[in-house]
């Protein structure tokens, strides 16, 4: 343990000597085993010390076989400060009862906060709770564990897909998502499949209704695929189409990729800031004075007191700024144009669906200009093609019958 740490918690004093041996009284303490530090001559016959607060009982013999006289001039360390507080009672006391306030204070919730719900009401939330024993003025060791909680709520509330409980500070946050419902799909009038686009058909298969073309046929967009017309002239029946209809359709694309980009990276120095943590609250207490940086990346690291399964609203967070710099990167031409086609190809499925493959591309044309490559590339992409429409009304009337003459 360290030598200061060991002295403060004994206690120690300082002392002024007067008499004709004081070398002769240093000599004697050093004889005895009496630690002295801090050893001063201050004029003829005088000198100062420091000594152990148990040591100092020790020096009477000595002082009276050197013929000196000593006066205490300080006193310091925890014994003396356990006396001073002992002076101040009520200080001490209004000190305790601040901090056991405090303490009793970051124990109660004070607010209870609803967030991540759309359609369920708020208040619906808030009542559910209370019945779970979550409402403000509550103390915090009388809720059960948060995971509980999450696994109760989420039984009782209606139309949500998961509850997340969370305890910050004094606040009870409640994180909702609601489950997704599925709309019940109005009854459908009869109607048709047909292409959203011009296509070269790789695949259908007809459900309900009768199919038109067939796999490599050529269609336009707006021709019917799956009639929702059954029968003949004669005998009709109208039905809603359903099937899959997958085809080969054309999109043109142009791509604009730098071949120089900027991107961050660390430079490896770095600072860190201590932080005492009370409830919901953080006090800075070192780094005041250190230079900030110009770009960083701020990473946070909190830990609070545990008894058990208790925490308590006392922790720490050690907050730590690591210096960034922005970094230019030159690429080859090939590579910022394998980049953009990948862009190109992400976007193009996500606008089409994730069940859209591209069966093939062609770069139709390319140039570089002014720090980018530019690309004019055609991909072949197999979708589903078919969308509904309604059949017409003049779909529907019966064919004219020609009279014979006689």
């Amino acid at each position: 343990m360290n030598s200061q740490l060991i002295r403060y918690l004994r206690g120690y004093v300082k002392l002024a000597v007067v008499g004709p041996a004081f070398e002769r009284l240093i000599n004697r303490l050093v004889e005895k085993g009496v630690p002295a530090w801090d050893i001063r001559r201050i004029g003829d016959g005088r000198g100062e010390f420091l000594v152990a607060l148990p040591d100092y009982f020790r020096l009477k013999p000595l002082l009276r076989e050197t013929s000196c006289r000593m006066r205490t001039t300080g006193r310091y360390g925890f014994p003396f400060f356990l006396d001073k507080l002992g002076r101040r009672k009520w200080f001490v006391g209004g000190a305790v009862a601040f901090l056991l306030g405090m303490y009793m204070l970051s124990q109660v919730v004070w607010s209870v906060e609803v967030s991540g719900n759309e359609t369920i009401p708020e208040q619906h939330v808030l009542q559910e709770a209370a019945a779970q024993g979550i409402y403000p003025l509550q103390w915090r060791f009388r809720l059960q564990d948060p995971g509980e909680l999450a696994d109760r709520l989420t039984r009782t509330i209606p139309n949500v897909a998961w509850v997340g409980v969370e305890m910050r500070g004094s606040t009870v946050e409640i994180r909702i998502v609601e489950a997704v419902v599925p709309q019940k799909k109005p009854a459908q009038n009869p109607r048709h499949l047909v292409s959203s686009s011009d296509a070269v058909i790789t695949r259908i298969i007809a459900d309900r209704g009768v199919p038109l073309v067939g796999v490599h046929s050529r269609v336009k967009r707006g021709d019917i695929l799956i009639s929702g017309i059954l029968g003949d002239e004669e005998n009709r029946e109208v039905v809603v189409a359903e099937g899959e209809v997958r085809g080969l359709v054309w999109y043109e694309y142009k791509v604009q990729a730098p071949i120089e980009r900027q991107h961050e990276a660390l430079t490896g120095n770095e600072r860190s800031t201590f932080h005492l943590v009370l409830g919901g609250r953080a006090l800075q207490l070192t780094g005041y004075w250190q230079k900030p940086f110009a770009r960083e990346r701020v990473e946070a690291e909190r830990k609070q007191l545990r008894f058990g399964p208790w925490t308590a609203p006392l922790g720490w967070m050690t907050v730590t700024h690591r210096e960034a710099t922005l970094t230019l990167e030159k690429r080859s031409v090939e590579q910022a144009k394998a980049t953009g086609l990948a862009n190109a190809r992400a976007d193009l499925i996500a606008a089409l669906g994730g069940d859209t493959v591209i069966r093939a591309e062609k770069i139709l044309h390319e140039r570089t200009d002014n720090g980018k490559v530019i690309v004019h590339v055609l991909f072949e992409a197999e979708v589903n093609v078919a969308v509904e429409r309604a059949i017409m009304e003049q779909e529907l009337a019966p064919p004219e019958k020609t009279e014979g003459r006689s």
